[in-house]
C-alpha cells in the first residue's frame, strides 16, 4: 500500500485549521496541526512530513523566522513550505518566496486552489528529488574528488552543522543528500533512522545498549566503535522491529 503524503499545518486559527484540515483529509492526506512556531518546529522534528503549510503571522516565532531554520537545517532544508497569509502585498510574498517558501497563497482561498497548490508543489518537489543509487553505489566528496562507494560500504549518515556525512568503517565523507532525501534512498529493511541527525545501518551494529527513559544506544562495530544514541520514539520502533 503507498505511504500516504504527510502535510503539517502550522496555523493558529482554529477555524482555518478545522477547514484546511477537513480539506486535506478528504483528499487521502496525513495531516498534524500546529497552533504555534514552537509547537510546529517540534512537530517538524517529530513527524518529518512531506510538506509544510505555514502560517505567517503566528505568536512568537513568526512563518518567517519559522521558514529561516527549517532552511538552515540540513535535514529540512528541502522540505517543501506553502505560505498561508492574510497578507496580500507584494513585498510580503516576493519575501515569503525569496525566503525559501514554494508558494504563497493568500487568504481567504478555495479547497480546490489549495489542493491544486499542493499538488504543483509536491509534482517539482519529486522532480527535484534525486533518483536512487545506480548498481548499489552512492555518490561522496572526497577533497576534490568524487568517488561512488557502495552503499553496504556505509556504517552509518550523519549531519553536522549544514553538512551531511556519509561514514565508513574508516574514513567519514562529505555527500551532497540531505538527511530526509537518505532516508528515502537507502533500503528500510537494512537502514534505520536511530534519531533526526543519525541513519544507521544495521548490519554494522555491533551491541545495543539499554539507556535510561526507555531509550537505547547502538555501539558500530567500526574502527572507532561509534556509539548512536537513538531517540526515545525511534527506540520504541527498534524494540519492535527487533522483538526486544
Amino acid at each position: 500500500m503507498k505511504r500516504k503524503t504527510s502535510v503539517l499545518l502550522v496555523e493558529d486559527d482554529l477555524l482555518m485549521t478545522e477547514i484546511v484540515k477537513k480539506t486535506l483529509l478528504l483528499e487521502g492526506y496525513n495531516v498534524e496541526a500546529a497552533a504555534s512556531g514552537e509547537e510546529g518546529l517540534e512537530k517538524l522534528r517529530r513527524t518529518n512530513p512531506d510538506l509544510v503549510l505555514l502560517d505567517v503571522l503566528l505568536p512568537n516565532i513568526d512563518g518567517w523566522e519559522f521558514l529561516t531554520r527549517m532552511r538552515s537545517d540540513a535535514e529540512y532544508s528541502e522540505v517543501p513550505v506553502i505560505f498561508l497569509s492574510a497578507l496580500t502585498d507584494e513585498k510580503s510574498k516576493v519575501q515569503g518566496l525569496r525566503g525559501g517558501a514554494d508558494d504563497y497563497i493568500t487568504k481567504p482561498f478555495s479547497s480546490l486552489e489549495l489542493v491544486a497548490r499542493i499538488e504543483a508543489v509536491l509534482k517539482r518537489s519529486e522532480k527535484s528529488t534525486p533518483q536512487k543509487p545506480i548498481l548499489g553505489k552512492i555518490a561522496v566528496r572526497k577533497a576534490e574528488k568524487i568517488l561512488l562507494i557502495n552503499i553496504d560500504e556505509i556504517t552509518f549518515a550523519n549531519t553536522h552543522k549544514d553538512y551531511t556525512y556519509i561514514n565508513t568503517m574508516d574514513e567519514r565523507l562529505l555527500t551532497d543528500y540531505s538527511m530526509s532525501q537518505l532516508e528515502k534512498i537507502l533500503n528500510s529493511g537494512k537502514f534505520f533512522r536511530a534519531h533526526r541527525g543519525f541513519i544507521v545501518n544495521l548490519n554494522r551494529v555491533k551491541e545495543i545498549n539499554r539507556l535510561g527513559a526507555g531509550t537505547l544506544e547502538l555501539v558500530l562495530n567500526d574502527s572507532r566503535e561509534t556509539k548512536i544514541p537513538v531517540s526515545t520514539r525511534q527506540s520504541a520502533k527498534l524494540r519492535k522491529m527487533l522483538n526486544i
